[in-house]
């Protein structure tokens, strides 16, 4: 029995991004226990995979404390549920020095990135390229396995139960009164907020985007989380028909918003958790990058994705915040206030039959 423990990422988008590679390894070790570490606010996106045996949320691993902490716990699952002395691998998605010494010393044997210090717990050592996409990076952590190219997908795990979709139809129906009695009741969701301000684009891009809309026949839903509430309040006041628009920020769990998702017509996204959910549940996106560069995080792409990246002068900086004059002024990054209705309606044009 192989014994693989993960270290995985803090957030869904690129959590998700790790599942096709933990897919290939199943399909290669079928009969392996997948023990992934991710953070509280990760886990739910995993909480239906059905590759993974377990999943450990880390909370804050500050200080001595924290690591030891984190360090007791797994090895209390290796030796009391799995029964076992150390892990089989652990494979090391992170560059966290603490987390590098805890696989170390739980595990046979350590795969992670090529590294500085880091080298000194590792067995395998693994080097890509930066402007390789993250799926890509992922499926590099586990060549050292040597996996047939069958088992090998770029499409990322996620599951919507009929539960899911069940609860989203139900506060649909609360929220909207046209809903279930109009034929073919189609609606849009926005997802305009994400954990860095360098990422989120006008508030009023997103209502002029609904009036559009809206005059079209799609009713639009605004989600996000709850410290997104500010944001999206001022998107929904800047729309003209509020009768076909409803603002369920901070309304939602992980599972609802999945059968959301599910029901949607089309999604328009920055770059964040939403994003990669709608890539993976298959559903018509529009994604607006400035700040990060698609190559690396965006979506996976198909004939149901439309990107919008216009390459201004200071694009694909990846920083948390933007040092430039637009955001200084108004809170809005120089790259993704270059992006226009127009450029919204020509991906609409694009995605909604």
């Amino acid at each position: 029995m192989r014994d693989f423990l993960i270290f995985g990422h803090n957030y869904i988008g690129d959590v998700l991004m790790l599942t096709p590679a933990i897919r290939a390894l199943k399909l290669k070790f079928p009969e392996s226990r997948v023990i992934l570490v991710v953070s509280p606010g990760a886990s739910p996106v995993l909480k239906r995979n059905p590759d993974i045996w377990r999943i450990v949320e880390s909370g804050k691993i500050k200080g001595i404390m924290g690591i030891l902490n984190l360090f007791l716990r797994l090895r209390r699952l290796k030796s009391k549920e799995l029964g076992i002395t150390k892990f089989y691998i652990c494979i090391n998605f992170l560059t966290s020095f603490k987390f590098s010494v805890i696989g170390s010393l739980l595990s046979k044997k350590q795969i992670g990135q090529d590294k500085g210090i880091n080298n000194i717990f590792l067995h395998d050592k693994i080097k890509f390229e930066k402007s390789m996409h993250n799926v890509d990076k992922s499926l590099k952590f586990i060549e050292p396995f040597y996996i047939s190219e069958k088992y090998f997908s770029r499409d990322y795990i996620y599951e919507v139960s009929e539960k899911d979709v069940k609860n989203a139809e139900n506060i649909l129906k609360n929220s909207f009164n046209d809903y279930g009695r109009v034929e073919n009741f189609k609606f849009v969701l926005f997802s305009p907020c994400s954990t860095r301000k360098s990422k989120e684009a006008n508030p009023e891009l997103f209502s002029l985007f609904a009036d559009y809309l809206n005059a079209r026949g799609f009713y639009v839903v605004i989600s996000g989380a709850k410290k997104n509430v500010e944001t999206s309040k001022k998107i929904y006041e800047m729309i003209e028909n509020k009768y076909m628009s409803v603002n369920l920020t901070g309304l939602t769990d992980i599972f609802i918003l999945g059968g959301i998702i599910k029901k949607a017509a089309l999604v328009v996204s920055v770059d964040n958790g939403v994003m990669h959910m709608s890539s993976a549940i298959k559903t018509p996106l529009i994604a607006l990058f400035g700040s990060t560069d698609p190559a690396i995080c965006g979506p996976i792409m198909s004939d149901k994705t439309y990107v919008i990246d216009k390459k201004k002068e200071c694009y694909h900086c990846f920083r948390k915040n933007c040092s430039g004059d637009g955001f200084g002024k108004k809170g809005i990054p120089d790259c993704m206030d270059f992006i226009m209705l127009n450029d919204l309606e020509e991906g609409a044009k694009n995605l909604l039959k």
